[in-house]
């Protein structure tokens, strides 16, 4: 064998565990890219169901939620209890100091996620571009639209939102 073919094989070889070890990261990411969008997408499930129980277990414990009005809730325990009191699933007093107008807004709205975009940062953290548009906010008949960017970390074998960040389009409401 001359020194050309031994450096041919060598190559060959080389290329071959390169796509071998190449192609078990791509299948993993492909699913962890669905992973983390099928998490996102219990959003929209537990919110259209006004599963204020469920939707809270989505966020990590220490998340954080920036709402379209800029509120800033820290923590699984606020996020979820915010967003329990505007769909009306609590008592109009679970919420001290809260607006009162703003009680039960969403109790039948519906949210829809048409597009979700999920880029990776680590392995184990994801961040997630939203477009949504929201029916039935008592506050006005017209669809709202807007984007939201979520933070997802891998914790425990799930996907969980560490960050929301709501932004609306064409604000309409107050």
């Amino acid at each position: 064998m001359t020194k050309r073919e031994r450096c041919t094989r060598y190559l060959l070889l080389i290329t071959a565990i390169a796509v071998l070890l190449w192609t078990p990261v791509a299948h993993a990411a492909s699913n962890d890219a669905d992973a983390v969008r099928n998490a996102v997408n219990e959003f929209p499930g537990t919110w259209n169901r006004h599963d204020m129980d469920a939707f809270g277990k989505i966020f990590a414990p220490d998340a954080d939620f920036v709402n379209v009005g800029g509120a800033h809730w820290m923590g699984r325990q606020k996020i979820q209890t915010s967003h329990a009191w505007s769909h009306g699933a609590i008592p109009e007093d679970s919420l001290p100091g809260a607006d009162p107008r703003y009680y039960g807004i969403f109790r039948h709205s519906t949210i829809t996620f048409n597009h979700i975009d999920v880029r990776f940062l680590r392995k184990d953290v994801a961040v997630a571009i939203v477009n949504w548009e929201l029916t039935g906010d008592s506050r006005t008949q017209n669809a709202r639209r807007g984007v939201l960017t979520f933070v997802l970390t891998r914790q425990h074998q799930r996907w969980l939102v560490a960050l929301g960040h709501n932004t609306e389009i064409n604000r309409t409401v107050n």
